[in-house]
């Protein structure tokens, strides 16, 4: 069988990472998994985004595909059945999956890390809490601590919200069929439910939204062949040719507006209302396009533009 042309960088625990992993299995895809470490130092990661280093990761070729959205997006458009978008859910599928993306995550998050922060190394801490410019309380522990009371109610009433939802026996979030709203309400809860006692966390307080739970988890990742970091970005190289060269375009710079403020710098080769895609150029593996979705990203000046002004 020839490899499969999707390559995931990921690792087994990040919730955002089992988001994607379901969408293959929805839908039927095959794909290679890179592992990434949970911390920096991430070597054969940024060599494809150039300092973007959140996880996942998606890359066909020379092409790499950053954020949740954007590779949701992405795979959309190469593989539209079954579509993340069933009809009748235009819009709200979106609405449900920002809302979980930030707010049941943070949550999830939030318990996690006040209730067992201390089993965590002091490095992942650190790295955390640079990661996200201090927020979360700078990822002390005992700071986390004081909130989980607040933390616990909030989290409570959206799990409310979501059985509420599935009261009337439909399969998934928006109806018979799952959609981008099931895929971002799911890896909060699978996060929430790999790490937290059932004290903080009991399905048999929420059977329809627990009986959704075992659906999600029902429909796989797809089929998954491992792949060397090195051989993704071999993988790169062989197929950089295929990147247009470099033009007279605009120097940029890429980076998000929550966290992770590490600027990805490039030609700006496209924008639009739903992506930014830059062309940037790696010593080791030639050029790379490097796509992000516009919302929760804004594009400024390139340094090295402003310098030469």
């Amino acid at each position: 069988m020839a490899r499969p042309s999707i390559i995931l960088h990921h690792y087994l625990r990040s919730p955002f990472s089992e988001k994607i992993r379901v969408a293959f299995g929805l839908k039927r895809l095959d794909w290679c998994s890179v592992l990434q470490p949970r911390i920096a130092p991430k070597p054969f990661l940024v060599a494809l985004t150039g300092g973007y280093r959140r996880i996942p990761v998606m890359q066909i070729g020379a092409e790499v595909f950053c954020d949740t959205r954007c590779i949701l997006d992405e795979l959309e458009r190469r593989h539209p059945t079954p579509s993340l978008h069933p009809p009748g859910c235009a819009g709200l599928a979106d609405m449900i999956a920002a809302f979980a993306d930030r707010s049941l995550f943070a949550e999830a998050l939030g318990l996690l890390f006040g209730l067992h922060g201390d089993r965590f190394p002091p490095e992942l801490h650190a790295d955390r809490a640079r990661f996200t410019a201090n927020l979360f309380d700078g990822w002390d522990s005992a700071k986390m601590a004081a909130k989980l009371p607040s933390i616990q109610c909030h989290f409570n009433h959206h799990l409310a919200w979501l059985e509420a939802l599935l009261d009337d026996s439909r399969p998934f979030l928006l109806g018979p069929q799952a959609s981008l709203a099931d895929l971002g309400t799911y890896h909060p809860l699978w996060y929430a439910r790999e790490n937290l006692e059932l004290s903080v966390f009991d399905p048999s307080r929420y059977p329809h939204l627990t009986a959704w739970m075992g659906r999600m988890r029902g429909i796989g990742h797809g089929g998954e062949f491992a792949l060397d970091p090195r051989e993704a970005l071999a993988v790169a190289r062989d197929a950089a040719a295929s990147v247009s060269p470099p033009g007279a375009a605009r120097l940029v710079s890429v980076v998000p507006d929550d966290w992770g403020f590490d600027p990805v710098e490039g030609e700006l080769i496209a924008l639009s209302a739903d992506r930014i895609t830059l062309r940037r150029h790696d010593p080791a593996i030639g050029a790379i396009l490097v796509h992000f979705p516009h919302l929760g990203f804004l594009v400024r000046e390139s340094h090295a533009r402003a310098a030469r002004l």
